[in-house]
């Protein structure tokens, strides 16, 4: 059986081969798109915060005018020189404020400016990505639904075989076959293991043929199996 599991899982190796690079580019892209959206938030919380401090800012420059207009006019009221001085030094006062908040102002408007320039050309990066993604997840779809058949009828062979091999030789397979790009077990080849072509002894080769015992590959430790000529015609019941 084990033989039989290393050729479904050939099977459905090759079906996703045949979908070339394409599950690579979408994630590929899909994280690229994330982390786009991920900057632009950033962005945004920027902006808004920007915003906010402008609208605070002119709710308090307006303020400041109508204080000086208000000074101004008492000018021309006072009676004193000590009442005189009084309202002047609120008048620069007033003036000194005004001038630091629309300084600030211009400093929130330019930022502004920067950061609107910033949010732009990610808007149009994740625009084209998202159309990209789209046109990729459909080739990818198309060619899913050649092999999804096949694929599905490949994926419950192979649970069934899973579940009659041994627990701790499916571990041993699969570890080795993640390993190895997808080969966990090998059939001796001209007396050589099939995966890696190390030479296996006689005695070795005699006693994969028996299939008495798990015999693994001294050099590249997947599970021997013999020749196609030299498996019974029941089952490898116990690989």
């Amino acid at each position: 059986m084990i033989a039989r599991l290393q050729s479904v899982d050939n099977e459905l190796q090759d079906l996703e081969l045949e979908k070339g690079d394409l599950p690579k580019q979408i994630e590929a892209i899909t994280t690229e798109i994330e982390r786009l959206e991920s900057r632009k938030t950033e962005l945004d919380n920027q902006l808004a915060e920007v915003e906010k401090m402008r609208r605070e800012n002119e709710g308090t420059l307006q303020l400041q005018k109508v204080k000086l207009e208000k000074y101004q006019g008492q000018l021309y009221s006072v009676t004193t020189n000590r009442e005189y001085d009084a309202i002047n030094q609120e008048i620069e006062g007033c003036r000194s404020q005004i001038e630091s908040i629309e300084s600030a102002q211009t400093n929130l408007n330019t930022e502004q400016e920067s950061i609107t320039g910033q949010i732009e050309p990610i808007n149009m990066k994740v625009q084209a990505l998202q159309g990209d993604l789209a046109e990729r997840e459909e080739e990818l779809k198309g060619k899913r639904a050649d092999t999804e058949s096949e694929e599905l009828e490949l994926e419950h062979e192979r649970e069934k075989l899973v579940v009659r091999i041994k627990k701790v030789i499916i571990a041993h397979y699969e570890r080795i076959r993640k390993a190895r790009g997808g080969t966990g077990a090998a059939r001796l080849y001209g007396g050589a293991c099939g995966a890696c072509f190390a030479v296996v002894p006689p005695q070795r080769q005699a006693e994969i043929r028996k299939l008495e015992d798990i015999i693994l590959c001294e050099s590249c430790g997947v599970l021997l199996l013999p020749e196609e000529e030299h498996m019974p015609e029941i089952t490898e019941d116990e690989l």
